[in-house]
């Protein structure tokens, strides 16, 4: 009897762990999700729309959302971040239209974003090279008023789960002031409150995004190769 028990409660465990959420998700409409790197991949171009997930429906609010737009070090971009809605793209719902982010510092000494605590994101991708970065700030997420699932890569057309609810932020997003083909990366962070406990947590490493400026269209051709391979060079990861 008590072994019979403990495989029901080995099984529960299991199946909690394999459906949970992470508390926080990166996702580009219309990406495609590198293998390689892990990471949502938007096609080429001056704009696009950014989703910030949160999984308020298992995690609770989770507060003081920040976003970090990082580049190659040196660059001096204009980004733009306004706030949007879902529109029921891939029938994801979004009935509370996010607010414009807030700009908060462009930092460009090598070091990494701080999550709150005094804890660090950690060393990944772009951030092997010390780039420079721009940081934002989302507010607290506290809504359950979308069904949302894990944005994992399993499929590049993501579907919404209606066990699963939370929090869409949508945020239009321009660059301008760089070179064509210049890679610009994502990640979201900060914390929430678990059993009298303070999580600090980010959005996983395999869901996260980037993108590149959109080439002007007299240098498509002579730039397309050189700014391919410093996109390349700029995804690489350590998976370690």
């Amino acid at each position: 009897m008590l072994k019979k028990m403990l495989v029901i409660a080995l099984v529960i465990f299991s199946a909690s762990t394999v459906h949970a959420l992470p508390a926080l998700q990166l996702y580009i409409e219309g990406a495609t999700f590198d293998d390689a790197t892990q990471t949502w991949v938007a096609p080429a171009g001056g704009s696009l729309r950014l989703w910030a997930i949160g999984a308020v429906g298992e995690k609770g609010t989770i507060s003081d959302v920040k976003l970090a737009v990082s580049y190659a070090h040196g660059l001096t971009p204009t980004i733009a971040l306004t706030g949007s809605s879902t529109g029921g793209y891939n029938g994801f719902g979004d009935p509370s239209a996010a607010s414009d982010p807030t700009y908060l510092q462009t930092v460009t000494d090598g070091s990494l974003p701080q999550l709150g605590g005094g804890t660090y994101l950690p060393t990944h991708g772009i951030f092997n090279s010390d780039p420079d970065w721009q940081e934002f700030a989302l507010g607290d997420f506290t809504l359950t008023d979308s069904y949302i699932t894990d944005f994992n890569g399993l499929t590049d057309s993501p579907v919404p789960n209606a066990a699963k609810s939370g929090q869409i932020n949508v945020y239009e997003f321009s660059i301008s002031g760089v070179d064509p083909g210049t890679a610009f990366h994502f990640d979201l962070y900060d914390h929430y409150y678990n059993q009298n406990n303070t999580r600090f947590v980010f959005a996983p490493f395999s869901h996260d995004g980037e993108t590149t400026a959109t080439p002007e269209p007299g240098t498509l051709a002579l730039l397309g190769v050189g700014a391919a391979g410093l996109a390349a060079r700029l995804r690489k990861r350590d998976r370690s």
